[in-house]
């Protein structure tokens, strides 16, 4: 649906009060009842034409009725005015926050580790991914990548939610225990590698490598050169030749191979110094054969000849981010995406949502509906929070793989052109929807929501257009790069 959505929740909390009546006020989330530092902030909002005033002091009032300022606290209780006036006639508000001495702060308690006193062998599920080490956070642990299913692996040790794995001799990874499950076999031993094919596929240039089982794998890129390398664990070099059945590769140079360990054999694969278009590696359904298919580089790269994969973040049940005035990220998101949908579309592009409406999707079917129908490039739309709310930090763009920062560093500089503040170009950005390979991907953090500066902005129709505008923009910038 090309129609803009009309975003209702994007109204100030508070409508416009009658001459005559008390203004409404309400204390925004984040003060907290006792804290240990020197100060706070404090925010509320009211009506948009309210005048606000906090221990006195008169604090701006945005057009979303949010308001607040930074508030300075004494040991012991704080009783900290709020009064917001609107003709005659003026509310009042007192909010009271204890400041404790400050003291060392109590570690949460971490799961230990736990070493086996014999090993086992689990075997993956599908969606199941390797971790480089056993740290988390809101995003999980930092992702090696994803790895199919019905491999077996060694594991020797858990902690808390994770089984530690041995990819090597001296290479370990963590897997979550919610995508393996133990199974009752001898410990996997190493296997020799088969026979090599090189083909081009049509859209694709395809490697495919003999094994005996599965075995798991990681892979990376490099810019310079442009290559990309694929370490299958657990096997030794046994491919004696490597078949080219197609002379007219169309993206890949040439492709080569390693012992770089006892027990690890990579795949070097060489491409012709074009930009690399995204790949996919897998197992096939019903065999071992190890599949790496290298994308070519689209024979046009008119938007009138590209699919272009868009994501609104959250929605549904996960509201994302909420204001202080109380506006929902995933209404935000999803009111730029279609924005920008509708300026794609004026050029010919074909558009794929993983969302057109206020549903929640998981990021395995969003990732499934971009895959399906084989994206030529994708972005994520988001906005950020955190921080304080007298702030404005500025807007984003999140790669994970080397080989998508030009796409994320040219969409960073156009989204700059908004007026906003930089916060920042984040690489090796573990969040899931930016995880796959298959083409030029990145999210874009448009602005703060948490910010009063930035969610005035956010509110304001004609900014949300600007943002789709320089989002359009900066991918229309990134295929003139590669042209």
């Amino acid at each position: 649906m090309n129609k803009i959505v009309l975003l209702l929740s994007l109204c100030p909390v508070f409508a416009m009060q009658s001459y005559g009546t008390k203004p409404q006020l309400r204390i925004s989330g984040g003060a907290p009842d006792t804290t240990a530092y020197a100060s706070t902030v404090i925010v509320g909002v009211t009506d948009p034409l309210a005048v606000a005033t906090i221990n006195g002091n008169s604090t701006k009032v945005y057009k979303t009725g949010s308001f607040g300022t930074k508030v300075d606290l004494v040991p012991g209780v704080n009783n900290i005015n709020v009064a917001v006036c609107y003709g005659n006639d003026t509310t009042y508000k007192t909010v009271s926050i204890y400041r404790k001495p400050a003291t060392s702060l109590l570690k949460k308690e971490e799961p230990q580790f736990r070493l086996y006193d014999a090993p086992g062998v689990i075997e993956t599920k599908e969606g199941a991914y390797l971790q480089y080490g056993d740290g988390d956070d809101r995003l999980g642990g930092s992702k090696m990548g994803f790895i199919d299913s019905g491999i077996h692996l060694v594991v020797d040790g858990e902690r808390g939610k994770l089984y530690r794995v041995r990819l090597a001799v001296d290479r370990v990874a963590y897997i979550p225990k919610s995508y393996a499950q133990t199974v009752n076999e001898s410990l996997p031993e190493v296997v020799n590698t088969g026979r090599w094919t090189v083909t081009n596929e049509g859209k694709s240039d395809q490697i495919t490598i003999a094994l005996p089982r599965r075995l798991a794998w990681h892979a990376g890129t490099s810019l310079n050169p442009n290559e990309i390398s694929v370490d299958i664990f657990g096997a030794f070099d046994n491919s004696n030749w490597i078949v080219q059945r197609s002379l007219d590769l169309g993206i890949i140079d040439y492709v080569d191979f390693h012992q770089i360990a006892s027990d690890v054999y990579r795949v070097v694969i060489r491409l012709k110094g074009e930009s690399i278009w995204g790949y996919n590696i897998g197992y096939d359904n019903t065999s071992s054969n190890l599949r790496i298919q290298v994308r070519h580089k689209p024979k046009s790269l008119k938007l009138g000849d590209l699919t272009i994969g868009l994501d609104a973040g959250h929605g549904g049940g996960n509201s994302g981010a909420v204001s202080p005035s109380g506006i929902n990220e995933k209404d935000i998101n999803l009111d730029i995406v279609q924005r920008l949908k509708v300026l794609l579309e004026k050029k010919g592009a074909k558009v794929v949502l993983t969302r057109s409406d206020d549903s929640n999707l998981s990021m395995a079917e969003r990732k499934r509906i971009w895959s399906e129908a084989n994206v030529d490039l994708s972005i994520s739309v988001h906005n950020n929070a955190g921080g304080s709310a007298l702030s404005s930090p500025g807007t984003s763009v999140y790669y994970k793989h080397v080989f998508c920062r030009p796409f994320a560093e040219i969409m960073c500089r156009s989204m700059l052109e908004t007026g906003l503040p930089l916060y920042g170009l984040v690489g090796n950005f573990n969040f899931s929807l930016v995880g796959p390979t298959i083409c030029p991907t990145c999210l874009v953090e448009g602005a703060f929501m948490s910010s009063l500066e930035e969610e005035e902005k956010l509110s304001d129709p004609e900014f949300r257009q600007l943002m789709a505008q320089k989002i359009y923009e900066g991918l229309c910038n990134y295929l003139k790069s590669v042209k």
